[in-house]
């Protein structure tokens, strides 16, 4: 049990690039639209909404486009925000419609970025629909009983589906009952032999999370992704191990240790100690 599981390494390591990253289509420029009547803002907004396409086939002319414009990017998001003003919106929506109107270079900055990390998804799925697809892990884990239980609205009662909600304590009865029901996948899924299988499984659940982050945007650019609550879970199991097994060895306490402390869900977290405690050899309650 002092090395790593071969089993489990091999279902978690992020795989390598396989397909070609060409675009099989190029997305079709927004309709120009006359908004404010002001043909410079307007032409402006038109010209946000090409960059936030993401097409690598339009941002060069996008680019080309803004400078050609007479007005600042200054001056067409105040004259944008007047217009939302007389158009009825409150303060907040002005605020947040407006937001970085003033610095076109963000957006080119966030499309170039998104640009860069589509083509990695599709060298490695192939397409971001593939993306979307349960992995060989998820397949694993959502069999029989537990992939009923992670169905949405799987716990609901009758009233709660009338009702189109559910409240207050219920959540987090639902959230016990459904962990206490999957166990970590523990009987699914390869167990981590050691803090270094551990800590792979986690970089190829954030890994897999940024790919498909980036393939829903891709798919549906306004829209909000899914929640996954079974990879949730399944996290929170090897939370718990990060502070039960033991380092193999001082570079693996030292490797996982900066880790740690470089991850953001283990900021300020009682369990993080507990981790630490484990990783320089001492028991819990020292």
């Amino acid at each position: 049990m002092m090395t790593d599981n071969t089993v489990h390494k091999t279902l978690f390591t992020i795989p390598e690039p396989g397909y070609s990253t060409a675009i099989a289509t190029v997305k079709p420029l927004p309709v120009q639209r006359k908004i404010t009547g002001n043909k410079q803002v307007d032409a402006y907004l038109w010209v946000l909404e090409v960059i936030k396409t993401n097409e690598p086939a339009h941002l060069d002319a996008a680019e080309v486009a803004l400078k050609k414009l007479k007005i600042t990017p200054k001056a067409a998001q105040q004259k944008y925000a007047d217009y939302l003003m007389k158009s009825g919106a409150h303060a907040f929506q002005v605020a947040f419609g407006t937001l970085s109107m003033d610095n076109p270079q963000g957006y080119i900055s966030r499309a170039k970025e998104q640009i860069k990390a589509a083509a990695k998804v599709r060298g490695i799925f192939a397409s971001y629909e593939a993306a979307l697809e349960l992995t060989a892990p998820e397949k694993l884990m959502l069999m029989g009983e537990l992939a009923e239980i992670y169905e949405p609205f799987h716990y609901w009662s009758e009233e709660e589906h009338a009702q189109g909600c559910m409240y207050g304590d219920r959540i987090n009865e639902i959230d016990t009952l459904r962990k206490a029901t999957a166990k970590g996948f523990a009987e699914q899924l390869p167990e981590p032999h050691t803090l270094s299988d551990v800590v792979r499984e986690f970089l190829y659940w954030d890994w897999l999370s940024q790919m498909r982050n980036v393939a829903a945007k891709e798919l549906d650019p306004g829209g909000y992704g899914d929640e996954r609550y079974y990879i949730y879970d399944r996290e929170e199991y090897l939370e718990e191990k990060l502070t039960t097994i033991q380092p193999i060895s001082r570079q693996e306490a030292i490797d996982v240790c900066k880790w740690v402390l470089e991850e953001e869900r283990f900021h300020d977290r009682e369990l993080t100690d507990r981790i630490i405690l484990n990783l320089v050899g001492e028991c819990a309650d020292a």
